[in-house]
């Protein structure tokens, strides 16, 4: 059997230097425009990288970022310290660009909502007592500073920082006067409302004990009375009862036995009564038919 080549040639592997070149160039082109919008992000970036790539001339290799070689890895190093020094470049012009003025500048003025053109004296003295448009504004030269504050007239004037401090200390004080009354008068009137409870409830207690002992009085003489009442009765039941004489029966009664007196009621029949006879009277205590 006989092999003829393909008349298709076989593909090429592409070629991994272009594949690198794309990741340098798109690595470079980030960090750049991480240096001209944020430096300080590059440069913090920057330093990571410097570190890291120290590590890896230590250890030989970064397994993490597929580099092998402290031939490479010095590169990578040499890098990051260019991205470095670059983003520190970057900040420091930014950085003088925002510095504050120098003490020789013409005084500026703060505003915390509409701005104000700057004043044309040179110094903040020629301002104290001019008139300005809101109390937010602060105009500043070198360390002094004045303030739009409220004047004797009522008017907002340019004060210095002393006669501004002032007016704040003694709005602070006025608001912790007027605190402290407000606090004080709160005060009295919840002591006032609590001795008025206390008194309300005084009273009633005062009137349930009067209450409760007038009932306890009331029960004591009704069981008092009670008690009288059932030893009166109890007296009663005990007492004999009371002889009723009969009525004199005339001299010449006279009785044969102790039933004709009890039929004729009058039983026991005492010694000179009608009737009484010594036969009637056998024990002669001068009382016949007892029984």
């Amino acid at each position: 059997m006989s092999y003829f080549p393909s008349p298709v040639p076989p593909e090429r592997p592409k070629s991994k230097s272009s594949k690198k070149l794309w990741v340098v160039v798109t690595v470079l082109a980030v960090l750049v425009i991480l240096m001209l919008a944020v430096p300080e992000l590059a440069l913090l970036l920057g330093l990571l990288l410097l570190i890291v790539s120290l590590i890896g001339l230590v250890v030989g290799k970064l397994p993490f970022l597929r580099i092998f070689g402290r031939k490479r890895i010095a590169a990578l190093t040499a890098g990051s310290v260019l991205i470095t020094i670059v983003a520190g470049g970057f900040m420091d012009t930014t950085g003088a660009a925002d510095a504050p003025p120098s003490a020789d500048a013409a005084p500026t003025t703060k505003v915390s909502e509409t701005p104000t053109p700057s004043p044309s004296p040179s110094t903040l003295a020629d301002f104290i007592g001019e008139t300005c448009e809101g109390d937010e504004l602060v105009m500043e030269q070198a360390s002094e500073k004045l303030y739009c504050d409220e004047g004797a007239t009522n008017a907002l004037v340019w004060t210095s920082q002393g006669d501004h401090d002032k007016s704040v200390l003694a709005a602070k004080q006025e608001a912790e006067k007027k605190a402290a009354e407000a606090k004080a008068a709160a005060e009295k009137k919840a002591a006032e409302k609590k001795a008025v409870e206390e008194k309300a409830a005084a009273e009633k207690k005062a009137a349930e004990k009067a209450a409760a002992d007038k009932r306890r009085a009331e029960e004591a003489a009704a069981k008092k009375e009670a008690q009288k009442q059932a030893a009166k009765e109890k007296a009663e039941r005990a007492a004999p009862e009371a002889y009723t004489r009969p009525a004199k029966a005339s001299s010449s009664t006279s009785y044969a036995n102790c039933t004709a007196v009890k039929n004729a009621g009058a039983a026991p029949i005492y010694q000179g009564d009608p009737g009484y006879s010594r036969k009637l009277d056998r024990d002669g205590d001068g009382v016949g038919c007892e029984k």
